[in-house]
C-alpha cells in the first residue's frame, strides 16, 4: 500500500514503478527521469538531487543519474543497481513511509498530475529489431496472404525470424501520417500502382529495451540475457501492407514498415513483471531442424510473461467511443527476450544502451473467459483484407485502418489493486495529403 492515491484498477499500481522521460509544462521543457503511480508522476531528479536515493546508487556513483534528457546512463548501469533504485522509489512511496509525505515542499516539487506533464521518448534509440516468434501470427498471416494449408517456416523451430528496422522513426507520438510508396494491391488482381497505402495495419507488440551493453566479440546465453533488458514497453509495428508486399521479396520490408513504430513512454522494469512469468510454448514436432543448443533455456526455466494485450479501435465516425477488437497474451511467445539477445549477439555483434527488439505481433490462442478473437494485427482479423472486419455494432466494418481512426493498445498482468500495466498507447492515422514534398 501507498500513502499516495493511487485507483486499484490503475496500471501504475506500487508494485509497477516504470520509468520514463518527461518535461512538466511550462518549465522551460527541462527533461527529466521519473516514475508514475496512478495519474501522478514523480520527478526522481529532485528525489536524487536530495540524496534520497544515494544509498541505492552506492558503488556506481557518476553523477546525476535522473537529471538528464534520456533514461540511457541509468539503463547501462548493472541490474542490480537498477532493482536497488526501484526498491528505494518503491519504499519512499509505502504507506509506512514519512520520509518524503511527511516533507511538504519537497512533495509539491516533485510530484505532479500526469495532465501538467508532457511525456517523452524513453531512451536515444541506437538499433531497432524487429523479430516474429508468435506462432499464431506466423500461421495468420501466411494464411490471410497466400492461403490455407501454408506452414510455418520450416527453420522456426530453430532460430527467431527478424529484420533490422528503422531506430529514427520510433517515437511516442499519437498521431501518424498514412504513407505512400509503390504498393500492390490486396486484390484478386494484384494491381501495381504508386499513391497512398490503402492496406495500412498495425501490429501489436511488445518492445524491450537493452540496458547494460555488451563488448563486441562478446556472446550471451540465455541465462545471462535477462540481466541486460532494462525494460519492455508496448509497441506499434505500424505496417502498410501494399508497400510490403510490392519491396520484400527477396531482401524484406523497408517503405513498408519503416515510416513509423511508435512505443509507450513508460519503461517497466523486468522485476515488477517477476510474478507474472510463464512458461514457453513446447517446441514444434515433425519439424526438419532442432532447436540449437546455444539457444535453449533450461527446462524450468519460466521466460515468458502472463500479458493481457488488448486492441480497440476508434472510428473516425465516433472518436469518443472504444471498440475492443481483440485480446491475446504475451506467454504464446516461442522465444523469449533473453534467447533474442542470445541469437543477436551469437555472430559477436555487440549491444548497446538502449537498443530496441519488438515482439513481433502477438497473436495466440483464444484468452480464456474472452470472446474477442486473439489477432494482434488487421492482416489477420480481415484476412488480408478478404473478409472486413465488423466493429462492433457500429454498423461499420474495416478492412484495413481508415483515415481518423485510431488504434489504442493496453497491456497489463495482475489484478486490480496490485496491476502492473504498461497504460495505453494510441495512435490516430492522420490523410496522406498532409506529406509536404520539398522543393
Amino acid at each position: 500500500m501507498s500513502w499516495l492515491e493511487i485507483p486499484a484498477e490503475s496500471h501504475f499500481s506500487l508494485n509497477n514503478t516504470p520509468l520514463g522521460i518527461i518535461s512538466v509544462k511550462g518549465a522551460e521543457g527541462q527533461r527529466v527521469g521519473a516514475t508514475r503511480y496512478g495519474d501522478y508522476v514523480v520527478d526522481l531528479s529532485l528525489l536524487e538531487q536530495e540524496g534520497l536515493l544515494a544509498s541505492a546508487f552506492k558503488g556506481s556513483e557518476g553523477g546525476a543519474r535522473f537529471n538528464q534528457p534520456t533514461l540511457n546512463d541509468f539503463a547501462a548501469l548493472p541490474a542490480s543497481t537498477r532493482s536497488q533504485v526501484r526498491l528505494a522509489i518503491q519504499q519512499l512511496f509505502a504507506s509506512s513511509s514519512s520520509t518524503l509525505r511527511d516533507n511538504p515542499d519537497l512533495r509539491a516539487r516533485a510530484i505532479h498530475k500526469i495532465s501538467d506533464v508532457q511525456v517523452h521518448l524513453p531512451l536515444t534509440i541506437p538499433d531497432f529489431v524487429d523479430y516474429s516468434v508468435f506462432p499464431a501470427h506466423g500461421l495468420g498471416a501466411g494464411r490471410a496472404i497466400f492461403g490455407e494449408g501454408i506452414p510455418l517456416p520450416p527453420s522456426w523451430n530453430t532460430l527467431p525470424m527478424a529484420y533490422n528496422g528503422r531506430a529514427g522513426t520510433v517515437s511516442v507520438k499519437e498521431e501518424i501520417l498514412r504513407p505512400q510508396g509503390q504498393t500492390k494491391a490486396f486484390s484478386a488482381a494484384r494491381e501495381v500502382g504508386v499513391g497512398p497505402s490503402k492496406a495500412l495495419d498495425w501490429e501489436f507488440e511488445i518492445g524491450a529495451f537493452v540496458g547494460t551493453p555488451t563488448e563486441d566479440g562478446t556472446a550471451l546465453t540465455p541465462s545471462t540475457a535477462l540481466s541486460h533488458i532494462f525494460g519492455f514497453v508496448l509497441l506499434n509495428d505500424w505496417s502498410a501492407r501494399d508497400i510490403q508486399a510490392f519491396e520484400m521479396v527477396p531482401l524484406g520490408p523497408f517503405n513498408g514498415k519503416s515510416f513509423a513504430t511508435t512505443i509507450s513512454p513508460w519503461v517497466i522494469m523486468p522485476d515488477a513483471l517477476e510474478p507474472f512469468k510463464a512458461s514457453k510454448p513446447a517446441l514444434l514436432e515433425g519439424t526438419p531442424f532442432e532447436q540449437a543448443e546455444y539457444l535453449r533455456e533450461a527446462q524450468d526455466v519460466m521466460s515468458n510473461y502472463n500479458i493481457n494485450c488488448e486492441t480497440s479501435l476508434h472510428l473516425s465516425s465516433n472518436p469518443s467511443l472504444a471498440h475492443p477488437i481483440s485480446l491475446a497474451n504475451f506467454a504464446s511467445a516461442f522465444f523469449s527476450f533473453p534467447q533474442l539477445l542470445t541469437y543477436q549477439t551469437y555472430s559477436g555483434a555487440p549491444l548497446r544502451t538502449g537498443d530496441l527488439l519488438g515482439s513481433g505481433t502477438i497473436s495466440s490462442d483464444a484468452v480464456e473467459g474472452a470472446s474477442l478473437p486473439s489477432k494482434g494485427c488487421m492482416l489477420e482479423l480481415s484476412q488480408g483484407g478478404k473478409v472486413p472486419l465488423q466493429v462492433g455494432d457500429s454498423g461499420e466494418e474495416r478492412a484495413w485502418i481508415q483515415d481518423g481512426d485510431e488504434v489504442v493498445f493496453s497491456a497489463w498482468a495482475g489484478e486490480e489493486g496490485g496491476k502492473v500495466g504498461f497504460g495505453q498507447l494510441r495512435g490516430k492515422v492522420r490523410s496522406a495529403s498532409e506529406l509536404k514534398a520539398t522543393e
